[in-house]
């Protein structure tokens, strides 16, 4: 395994891993420290970067975002979420949402997935992989001396994802279940389910579970998560935000996505990012912020009225 750390005030892209997947020894880097936070009462962040040997065999790269022990703030340990990027993307494209969770007391895994060009046995080897990155996290949680060591709560860990990510997520929280560390959590940012996906559905275990959406497009397949939505097992709400694009839960997105799939905006983003927060706070019971006090529940009917987003029941239940 390759590793190296930085820290929260180097905002720059990872630079692509030029070491040969062959090689295990350990490649750490020293930790600078850490400028304060321009938020009062959020945590400092370290910034994890290496390659690590997944499930299906494939050696991926990642960042770990680990917030630090501040005697002013809740200690460890914390909860935990594996936040999975889109189709075609890479982890880079979700570096300020991890960041911003980071900041307040979530540990995130940004994973690059292996290509999912393989048709469906790629889309199986990258949901062992994310069933491994939730086993990885809680091992590395009771490592002496490890980064995480005291730091993540294996009870508290939650899967994010977007776009085909997303579908990696939702399954990959079904085949947790039947493991030692089974998902607390699951947020779908604009997720675009396959088939195999959506027929799974009505085994999705009852453990706290959102969704928001983009405008139907071809980039989000139409906003088919609605198909999903309406074979859960249980009550959940389908949560257009009006106006948003497929590239709208990328933060940082880039060029090329809004040449594909529509140009993002803040502001867009910045609900995307409020949203997937403030749920995981709330169903992690992740440490409270001062000035951030404002429910899920409450973030949600106040965009509402504001015409932010459109809601709707969905489920079998409903």
């Amino acid at each position: 395994m390759q590793r190296s750390l930085r820290t929260a005030t180097a905002a720059k892209p990872v630079a692509a891993f030029l070491i040969s997947g062959l090689l295990t020894s350990a490649l750490l880097g020293s930790c600078c420290p850490i400028g304060a936070p321009s938020t009062p009462g959020v945590y400092q962040v370290s910034v994890e970067s290496g390659r690590r040997p997944t499930a299906s065999g494939e050696w991926v790269a990642y960042d770990l975002f680990i917030p630090q022990p501040d005697p002013a703030l809740p200690p460890p340990p914390w909860p935990a979420v594996v936040l999975s990027h889109g189709f075609a993307r890479d982890r880079t494209r979700h570096r300020d949402n991890a960041m911003y969770l980071a900041q307040r007391g979530i540990v995130v895994l940004t994973p690059n997935m292996a290509s999912l060009l393989g048709g469906e046995s790629a889309q199986l080897n990258n949901i062992a992989d994310v069933v491994g990155d939730v086993a990885w996290l809680a091992e590395r949680g009771e490592t002496p001396d490890d980064a995480l060591d005291g730091l993540v709560d294996p009870a508290r860990i939650g899967l994010a994802g977007h776009s085909a990510g997303g579908a990696v997520s939702f399954e990959a929280a079904i085949d947790a279940q039947h493991t030692a560390t089974p998902v607390a959590a699951v947020g779908l940012l604009d997720a675009v389910p396959w088939d195999r996906t959506i027929a799974r559905a009505a085994d999705f275990p009852a453990i706290p579970f959102a969704s928001w959406r983009s405008e139907p497009a071809p980039c989000n397949a139409g906003g088919n998560i609605r198909l999903l939505l309406g074979e859960m097992p249980f009550p959940t709400e389908d949560v257009r935000i009006v106006g948003a694009t497929h590239c709208d839960p990328e933060n940082p997105s880039d060029a090329l996505c809004a040449l594909a799939c529509g140009r993002s905006t803040a502001e867009r983003q910045a609900l995307y990012q409020q949203f997937l927060y403030l749920f995981v706070r709330d169903a992690l019971q992740a440490p409270p912020v001062p000035n951030e006090t404002v429910t899920y529940p409450e973030a949600l009917y106040e965009a509402a009225v504001a015409g932010s987003i459109a809601r709707a029941t969905a489920g079998l239940a409903k």
